[in-house]
């Protein structure tokens, strides 16, 4: 029985290692964004958001160019669901985005709910 164990234990303390997100791998990326997923349609972005990224800085702030606009603002890891919430500068919009996807120095998938159309949008965002 102990030899059944001890083999199971060790499998699913790997499973689940493998699931966590170290939040260290997001922060001082320039993730550029890079396409959406909705309702597991892969759609290009637009034309004037090509130039569009984020820089998840360690002082818990945050660089977006947002439309071609510079935006600044605040962000927090939530490791409880795998969560960023992201703040606007006076705090008082946010969004919060789960990584459902990260790939050290690659790739970076956010979800978060679109509230006009009510549908959860992925977005892809690669390291530059």
């Amino acid at each position: 029985m102990k030899k059944i164990i001890f083999p199971l234990f060790i499998f699913i303390s790997f499973a689940f290692a493998q699931d966590e997100i170290n939040y260290d791998n997001i922060i001082n990326v320039k993730w550029q964004m890079k396409r959406y997923v909705i309702d597991g349609l892969s759609l290009p972005i637009e034309r004037n958001r090509k130039k569009d990224y984020q820089i998840f800085k360690s002082n818990n702030k945050r660089e977006e160019l947002l439309f071609g606009k510079k935006v600044n603002g605040s962000w927090e890891y939530l490791p409880h669901g795998k969560f960023i919430m992201m703040y606007s500068e006076k705090k008082d919009i946010y969004i919060p985005a789960r990584i459902t996807e990260l790939v050290k120095n690659k790739e970076l998938r956010l979800t978060i709910l679109d509230i006009n159309t009510m549908k959860l949008v992925t977005i892809i965002y690669q390291a530059k």
